[in-house]
């Protein structure tokens, strides 16, 4: 019997990584509308796109979907990080289970997935394509081999930062910044494909004692040197050249800010860390989706301040 179980584990996993998850028959050919928001949704673990024109949602991703094992569903649980990348082709995605995971978009198909540590709260890509993890309850920034024919990957190097709730890497300047608590960090990336480590951690700049917490780190579109940064108290922006902060929004406990030349979305949470919608500048929610549990909404819009648009897999 204990055979057969680890028979059936190994089978699934092939299915899940190495072969190719079958399209939508509705849609074999999914393709992005031009303007497209992508949330995390905890009341079902899953990861949604929707068209900004209507706020629909044309396109659900969950780990029954992609047929991850039953074994793993729990990691899961509770997504709290998502992120375009490869050309707004795939999603970089942590959840509080405990995952960091790749999904193709076209396909639905899980690229690579791997247990991060306790509640990650967001994830990077590194230059090669190794992935950078920050999670929250153990205060680790963790570094991974992002291997897409194993598909399932595991913690290669771990570094503690107590309090990690983000992950930006800033291709300018070869630094990977990340904050614990109220200081901000940067690390420089040794770059080996094979043995993904980070060196030579920096204090860069120490946020005003009347914030607490800083939560989401995110590029500002179009403006290279500058960073979205939120608190508990404030939405701000960090221009990494002059090293300062200013205050853009006094909304607090906001979980998640992007923007596009369409606008500012920014999760805020109106029961516990969650909302069923987004709000824009004004403070004003855009839609609401009856029952959801977002957590962090993005604009599904090339990152220009960490990768080159043309990197791909």
């Amino acid at each position: 019997m204990k055979k057969f179980f680890l028979f059936f584990v190994s089978i699934m996993l092939i299915l899940c990584c190495s072969s190719e998850s079958k399209p939508d028959v509705k849609n074999p050919h999914f393709s992005l509308p031009e303007k497209s928001i992508v949330i995390t949704n905890q009341a079902n673990s899953s990861v949604s796109i929707l068209d900004a024109s209507d706020y629909s949602i044309i396109w659900t991703w969950t780990p029954q979907k992609a047929g991850v094992p039953v074994s793993d569903y729990t990691w899961f649980s509770n997504p709290s990080e998502v992120k375009p990348v490869y050309n707004r082709k795939y999603i970089l995605m942590t959840a509080s289970g405990g995952v960091v995971a790749l999904i193709r978009i076209a396909d639905s198909k899980l690229m690579f997935y791997a247990y991060a540590g306790q509640n990650p709260h967001s994830a990077e890509l590194l230059p090669d394509g190794n992935i950078a993890v920050a999670t929250s309850t153990d205060g680790k920034l963790n570094t991974f081999v992002t291997d897409t024919v194993k598909c399932k990957g595991e913690i290669f190097k771990s570094y503690n930062l107590p309090s990690a709730h983000n992950v930006v890497w800033d291709k300018e300047r070869q630094r990977l910044y990340s904050t614990e608590g109220s200081l901000l960090y940067s690390y420089k990336y040794n770059n080996d494909k094979k043995a993904p480590s980070l060196t030579s951690r920096e204090l860069l700049y120490e946020i005003p004692s009347s914030e607490t917490c800083a939560h989401d780190l995110y590029p500002v579109n179009g403006e290279k040197d500058m960073l979205w940064l939120t608190t508990n108290e404030n939405v701000w922006k960090y221009d990494v050249l002059k090293n300062e902060i200013t205050k853009a929004y006094p909304f607090y406990g906001v979980k998640s800010v992007s923007d596009s030349p369409d606008g500012v979305l920014m999760l805020y949470p109106v029961t516990e860390w969650w909302s069923d919608g987004l709000i824009g500048g004004t403070g004003k929610k855009l839609f609401s989706i009856s029952g959801a549990k977002i957590y962090k909404g993005r604009w599904m819009k090339d990152n220009t301040f960490s990768y080159p648009v043309n990197h791909n897999i």
